[in-house]
């Protein structure tokens, strides 16, 4: 891992080279790329190192103008990923129209895409499935798309030739999170640059800050000692009855944080709220630690209710209006929402991490929307051969092409507005998280949104009521890979 992260940190620092794909993992003790070798005596100067790219490690053969054919759920601008008909101007589209194009004259094939409206391609790969044919070469739904796998109508990407899982432009965390006996039907990566935007993060209003006289809360989150305590201890006593009428309205007031109500799994999962691993026989399993679950939801609580955060539960755009209009001094909120709701936004804001338990924890976690874009390939598929091989391309040309330029958008003047933003906002997708149960429906973590709706602070009661249907839940989970693995 330690390997992994030094290639995605090289990445991330808007650079192409990364250590050498051979080198094992037992031999990569340290955390920063390879440098050049020390000249020798003889020499005044050392020999140019070769820059190896991702691109470099890739088998290309000719195709002959063979069609790749690809779909991707248009929520949220998902097709993105794969449509770009001609350059525009947006970055994006740029991006991906010069991926495109630099797969399709390497490979010699052309690209074909098309879009579908959100829950049809799950039905459309079952269908293909079931005929014993495939529509498309390349399809990018969800997790969602989880049963399907689990029922055997999904490849395995242990075995989709070409497809190297250990490589950096396929996220690790996803990859070890969601194998199970041996098999992982969903695959995410940068082949889908939108699955980068649906990360969490936190962002404050800067004039708010500075009108109360407050620091900016940059030095914690950089040295890793952004808290929960820390974040309530700037938020308590934020929220105001602005026009005086003696009643905290959305529609006029100022906030101490707002947020839409899924939230809440976020500043979960960013205390290290996980409730799942795979065991040493590759099976998932539960991790239920019901002090340390309501010690959480304490401190949630606290920065939610105590606040009087605007928790929306009733129009998800009006929490983000709220902060748009500079009325709350915290904002819950994915990069990809940044762009959709904050582009006209007044005020300079910054980005902070998800805050952690408390100092002690290890690093931040960043949660992730289970609806981001992630590739599937029906078990029906007739050559697997050219799939994996085109698909392995796109990734690895993202890598290199689009990964480096689409995180400096992110932390650039666009969206995050100041160098320590854009050094978080690199921090923030290094560390994203993938809790095995959440991705197979196991909704642990629904206690946080069910409890702070009803204002309760019930947790034991809710576990109580919940935790034997969440074992059989993940108790079925397993007996499928299970069946899966010893029908092989």
């Amino acid at each position: 891992m330690k390997r992994i992260i030094a290639l995605l940190l090289a990445a991330l620092l808007l650079t192409l080279a990364f250590a050498s794909c051979s080198e094992s993992k037992e031999n990569s003790g340290d955390d920063t790329a390879a440098q050049p070798s020390t000249p020798s005596a003889e020499n005044e100067t050392a020999p140019e190192e070769e820059v190896i790219t991702a691109v470099s490690t890739l088998t290309v053969t000719n195709n002959a103008g063979r069609d790749y054919r690809m779909i991707s759920t248009n929520q949220d601008n998902r097709q993105v990923d794969i449509i770009a008909e001609e350059i525009t101007g947006a970055t994006l589209n740029d991006l991906v129209y010069n991926r495109n194009a630099k797969v399709s004259e390497m490979y010699n094939i052309t690209m074909s895409a098309e879009e579908a409206d959100y829950g049809s391609i799950n039905g459309m790969v079952q269908k293909d499935a079931a005929s014993g044919d495939t529509s498309y070469d390349l399809y990018l739904t969800n997790y969602t798309a989880n049963p399907l796998g689990m029922d055997g109508r999904l490849y395995n990407f242990y075995d989709l030739p070409h497809v190297d899982l250990s490589q950096p432009w396929w996220d690790q965390n996803e990859k070890e999170d969601m194998t199970i006996k041996g098999r992982l039907f969903l695959a995410i990566g940068d082949i889908s640059p939108t699955e980068l935007l649906t990360s969490e993060c936190m962002l404050f209003n800067k004039r708010l800050f500075e009108q109360d006289g407050m620091t900016f809360p940059y030095e914690d989150a950089l040295n890793g000692t952004w808290t929960l305590d820390k974040c309530f201890a700037l938020a308590d006593g934020k929220t105001r009855d602005l026009n005086g009428d003696g009643k905290i309205k959305v529609t006029d007031d100022l906030f101490s944080l707002t947020c839409w109500y899924d939230y809440a799994a976020s500043l979960l999962y960013g205390a290290g709220g996980d409730f799942s691993h795979v065991d040493s026989d590759g099976l998932a399993a539960l991790d239920i630690d019901l002090e340390k679950s309501m010690n959480i939801y304490e401190k949630i609580y606290s920065l939610v209710i105590d606040t009087e955060a605007n928790y929306e539960t009733a129009e998800h755009e009006r929490s983000f209006k709220v902060f748009n209009e500079g009325r709350a001094y915290f904002c819950g909120i994915t990069f990809q929402k940044i762009e959709a709701f904050l582009r006209d936004m007044e005020d300079d804001y910054g980005v902070l991490p998800i805050p952690k338990y408390d100092e002690t924890q290890a690093n931040y976690s960043t949660c992730v929307s289970g609806a981001g874009s992630m590739v599937v390939v029906p078990v029906s598929c007739g050559d697997p051969d050219f799939i994996g091989l085109i698909m392995e391309a796109m990734a690895a040309v993202s890598f290199d092409q689009i990964t480096p330029d689409l995180i400096h958008v992110l932390a650039s003047t666009k969206n995050v507005r100041d160098q320590e933003s854009s050094e978080i906002t690199q921090m923030i997708i290094r560390h994203r998280n993938f809790d095995t149960a959440r991705m197979h429906d196991v909704t642990v973590d629904g206690y946080v949104e069910a409890l702070l709706r009803k204002k309760s602070t019930d947790v034991s009661s809710y576990f109580a009521s919940n935790e034997k249907m969440w074992n059989k839940k993940l108790e079925t989970v397993n007996k499928k890979y299970t069946k899966l693995a010893e029908a092989q």
